[in-house]
């Protein structure tokens, strides 16, 4: 795997704080499926700030064929829990096909998007 086809993206989001069960639910299906999608999902982690209500996803991908495999199945786990929260940015990390971050813009229901493909190598 090159490490130029990697791909990151971190999603920020602001839950409802009564949202929070269904949010532990989710991560801990996400928990079981996500290491049986394979090698091709690199990182998958949440952070939550239980005083702000804020979400910080952490995710990198070996290509785009393992985001949309990953988008399948999570997407299965999301529609299963239908967590309330609002997206605020997501900043994805690589070189994005144009299909794909339009894809997920799409996601983002309006929230600054950003895409960075530009590497400053330090070694």
């Amino acid at each position: 795997m090159s490490e130029h086809s990697t791909l990151r993206l971190t999603m920020s989001a602001t839950l409802d704080p009564n949202e929070w069960e269904k949010l532990e639910q989710l991560m801990a299906e996400a928990k079981i499926f996500v290491p049986t999608e394979g090698p091709g999902v690199l990182i998958h982690e949440g952070h939550y700030d239980p005083e702000t209500h804020n979400v910080l996803f952490l995710e990198s991908y070996a290509d785009e064929h393992a985001l949309l495999k990953h988008a399948e199945v999570f997407g299965q786990i999301m529609n299963k829990y239908k967590v309330d929260w609002k997206i605020k940015r997501i900043d994805l990390l690589g070189n994005y096909s144009p299909e794909i971050f339009a894809m997920l813009k799409g996601m983002a229901n309006g929230a600054e998007v950003n895409l960075y493909n530009h590497v400053f190598k330090n070694k």
